[in-house]
């Protein structure tokens, strides 16, 4: 019990949106559906948190599929490592909702900073294998789309 109402704690102090469950977002582009699948949710002994995630683009003849564990982006601020927060502008130049994010060697993901997971990103540059795979014919090697509940 000490050991989980420190991990709120941490949670709360760091103030991610953290997720219950399996939260899944999916989006058809262009005739190819888009799932991203988030688990697993858990903070390592500073309080930074990870997830698990699989991505997978899908049409009827292709399946395309990205798996892994992301962690949090940190920073060090007063001797606490804390996650950071950025502040990206909407199209109109303005203030969007500050996001964090996590990434592994493949991908990044971006969660709302506080509240609900309605907008939720994923990005990365996909290898030459892993480009000859999807189920859509990039221009270049970048992955990137968003969902949103």
């Amino acid at each position: 019990m000490k050991r989980l109402l420190y991990f709120a704690f941490m949670l709360y102090s760091c103030g991610a949106a953290a997720f219950d469950g399996t939260p899944t977002f999916s989006k058809t582009v262009a005739g190819v559906g888009h799932t991203l699948t988030l688990s697993h949710w858990t903070l390592n002994t500073k309080g930074i948190p990870s997830f698990e995630y699989v991505y997978v683009q899908h049409t009827t003849s292709c399946q395309f599929r990205l798996a892994g564990r992301v962690d949090g982006i940190t920073e060090e601020r007063d001797g606490k490592t804390m996650l950071e927060v950025y502040n990206p502008q909407n199209d109109d130049g303005g203030a969007a909702t500050q996001v964090i994010m996590f990434f592994d060697d493949t991908v990044t993901i971006t969660l709302p900073y506080q509240g609900h997971l309605r907008d939720v990103g994923i990005s990365g540059t996909l290898t030459a294998a892993q480009r000859a795979q999807v189920c859509t014919r990039p221009k270049n090697n970048k992955l990137s789309i968003e969902f949103r509940k």
